[in-house]
């Protein structure tokens, strides 16, 4: 009978324990049946994101300025690895180098990607990769992934010039919704990785894997391949870039040198700078914001968006007015005393002793204030600012990179309505001599000593050569209206700010080659003024156009006259002159 009891309720007990475990399938398999289908789909499937690379960027030599390297990165989904995070963490942070709790903290405070995956150790190398590739079966939801890492050989030499790229930030649905991105993609920020953003991007894709239990790899069951961007050709020599930002150094400036052929820029430089590769990386991304803070802001493009009143070298439209309203002639003087008054107040000549009587080409060799006083209040300030607008000194100049700035012309409206106040003599003084309200870029500055050089012609500046083998460079059929004589006596003047005993620009003269030039020394406030260079050469048979821009680097004469010698010497030196 007691044996009989027993058996009995043991069958109730496994009847019982039976239910509870039909129940639970009932529960498991229909009541919530799609909820642990979707859990068991999520655990077998994942998405690998595959970044598309972006194009090249060469020099004209086909040198790099912006290429790609295979970069490896460990990284973890969260709701997986969550579970075992601590037990992961210590495992691979003796191979990451990194303290296990450093990692564990990052895994938490990190925000998931789209993809739910949280990014624990970045660009950390074939050998790591695969140390940890070995241990994946004991770190349940780790992964490491690759993708194209974009690097700047030339770092702060190309900056300006190349810009940097960034990931797509939350308030940017438009380029996922609208222009195809993926939420992980990153974009062009600045420079020519943004102006030509929509040829050198790549286009993502990834593959959807099936994985175990313990997160490896079992098979493919999709593939969306990446495509890779359009390489793009440069109009900058990388040697004269590299060169030409060593010689700003930690100045602050701005250097260009034009190929007069076709408007291409052999380089584009502006000091101080920052290192593009930084913003490459999100580890960089964190230092960067000293870059942000710094006074000197080293993230200001100076040559395109860099606004500055341009001292005398803006003697040679002064010059080109007068000649053309047939106020002066190239033979008539001024007498220069150092000193002359206009409307009662007294205006200087930088030579207080004064030059004496001065015609076009002493008053351009000497960049006498006082003649160009003179001409100018004969000239008159319409024809000053008529003619200062067909240089372009009051648009930009159409150059492929974003962010140029326009300058400013005045003018007897333009005060009016701007400032509420009448038209002086003094203005037009201060006019003729690129002072007072007169602002200018250092590149419209460039392209004006271009025209000069083209005899008229409007070149537009460009750094764009080819995109995967095509020529894209820009034709200019724009020209401004020059007198063969006018220009003429000016271009004569200009070779004597070079190469005459006593001429202003003779700190720029290379043993061997004619130049022409003018050199400006501009005020700045209380601070110190501003240095100008602007030149061509051959003079006879111009080549190559330049600026050379210092701010608060003192006298054009000496600092900025000196540093353009160094760069006429090195095209020189490479036959480009």
């Amino acid at each position: 009978m007691r044996n009989a009891d027993r058996a009995r309720r043991l069958g109730f007990l496994a009847l019982f324990l039976f239910g509870l475990i039909a129940v639970h399938l009932v529960w498991m398999q229909v009541v919530k049946g799609s909820y642990y289908r979707d859990l068991s789909e999520k655990n077998r499937l994942r998405v690998v994101y595959l970044e598309g690379a972006r194009g090249r960027i060469l020099d004209r030599k086909g040198n790099a300025l912006a290429l790609n390297r295979l970069s490896f990165n460990c990284s973890a989904v969260s709701w997986v690895a969550e579970k075992k995070i601590s037990e992961s963490c210590r495992m691979i942070a003796p191979i990451l180098g990194e303290d296990a709790w450093t990692l564990e903290k990052r895994f938490f405070n990190t925000k998931p990607s789209r993809f739910n995956t949280v990014l624990l150790g970045e660009d950390i190398g074939l050998e790591k990769a695969m140390a940890i590739e070995e241990r994946l079966e004991s770190l349940p939801g780790f992964m490491i992934e690759t993708r194209p890492q974009r690097i700047y050989p030339l770092a702060e030499a190309s900056a300006h010039l190349l810009g940097f790229i960034g990931p797509i930030r939350d308030d940017e649905e438009d380029l996922v919704n609208i222009n195809g991105y993926k939420w992980a993609d990153w974009v062009g920020r600045d420079g020519v990785e943004k102006f030509y953003e929509n040829y050198l991007r790549g286009r993502s894709g990834g593959i959807q894997a099936e994985v175990n239990s313990r997160g490896r790899f079992v098979r493919a069951l999709g593939v969306e391949r990446p495509r890779f961007g359009k390489d793009l050709e440069l109009t900058i020599d990388a040697q004269l870039q590299k060169m030409a930002q060593g010689l700003l150094d930690k100045r602050r400036g701005a250097v260009a040198v034009m190929d007069l052929k076709t408007g291409g820029l052999l380089s584009m430089n502006s000091a101080p700078s920052f290192d593009p590769n930084l913003f490459a990386t999100a580890r960089g991304r964190k230092d960067v914001g000293r870059y942000l803070v710094d006074p000197a802001s080293p993230m200001v493009n100076r040559l395109i968006r860099g606004r500055y009143p341009p001292g005398s070298i803006f003697k040679i439209v002064t010059a080109l007015a007068g000649l053309q309203e047939k106020k002066a002639n190239p033979g008539r003087t001024f007498h220069c005393s150092g000193i002359t008054t206009i409307g009662g107040k007294e205006f200087h000549c930088w030579n207080l002793q004064g030059h004496g009587a001065q015609a076009l080409t002493q008053a351009l060799a000497h960049s006498c204030n006082v003649y160009f006083y003179s001409l100018a209040l004969l000239t008159g300030p319409d024809a000053l600012s008529r003619k200062a607008v067909e240089f372009g000194f009051a648009k930009l100049t159409g150059i492929d990179l974003p962010g140029e700035k326009e300058g400013t012309v005045p003018s007897r409206d333009w005060k009016r309505k701007t400032l509420r106040a009448g038209w002086y003599d003094g203005d037009t003084a201060n006019f003729a001599i690129g002072q007072g309200y007169l602002q200018v870029t250092p590149l419209q500055a460039l392209s004006m000593v271009a025209t000069v050089a083209r005899e008229g012609q409007i070149l537009k500046p460009h750094v764009a050569h080819k995109i995967s083998g095509m020529v894209v460079a820009p034709v200019s059929q724009e020209r401004v209206h020059l007198s063969s004589s006018d220009l003429n006596a000016v271009m004569e003047g200009l070779e004597a700010v070079i190469h005459s005993t006593s001429g202003t620009g003779r700190l720029a003269r290379v043993e061997g080659l004619s130049i022409a030039g003018k050199t400006g020394t501009a005020q700045a406030g209380q601070g110190k003024t501003h240095a100008w260079f602007v030149g061509y050469a051959p003079a006879d048979d111009p080549q190559i156009a330049m600026v050379v821009f210092l701010e608060h680097g003192g006298r054009g004469g000496v600092s900025a006259a000196t540093l353009a010698s160094s760069i006429f010497q090195w095209l020189k030196k490479a036959e480009y002159l």
